[in-house]
């Protein structure tokens, strides 16, 4: 049984203003802005309907993976991904620096695919 005593209580203090923190952040702000300008390109959300209710065919026919491809090149969907990995980024920093206090034999899944090393350059939305 979980024993409730004032160390848990100013753990879950020291996690509301982490989290408090983290959703002022311009990462936090630039993700947001991009997730709506994403969802609100109602063309683009069709089109991504459209590959979702084919998406097993997908290997089979040309025409769904040319759509597939001009989804994954649209500006949009390009921003959301960098803000989603920017915020990844932070997340997984903190995640260290958490797990880290613990023990560094604990390991950590980063899972960041546009960290550095890539042939894109990356860029933001003017």
């Amino acid at each position: 049984m979980l024993h409730i005593d004032n160390n848990l209580l100013e753990i879950d203090s020291s996690i509301d203003e982490i989290v408090a923190e983290l959703l002022k952040s311009d990462e936090v702000m630039l993700y947001r802005k991009a997730r709506e300008n994403f969802l609100k390109d109602e063309k683009l959300q069709n089109k991504i309907a459209v590959l979702q209710q084919n998406i097993d065919f997908i290997p089979f026919r040309s025409d769904l993976r040319e759509l597939q491809r001009e989804i994954n090149l649209n500006e949009k969907v390009y921003q959301l991904k960098l803000a989603e990995n920017d915020l990844q980024e932070i997340l997984s920093n903190l995640t260290k620096a958490i797990t880290y206090s613990i023990s560094k034999n604990i390991p950590i899944d980063e899972n960041l695919p546009l960290r550095g090393g890539g042939h894109h350059q990356r860029r933001r939305a003017k």
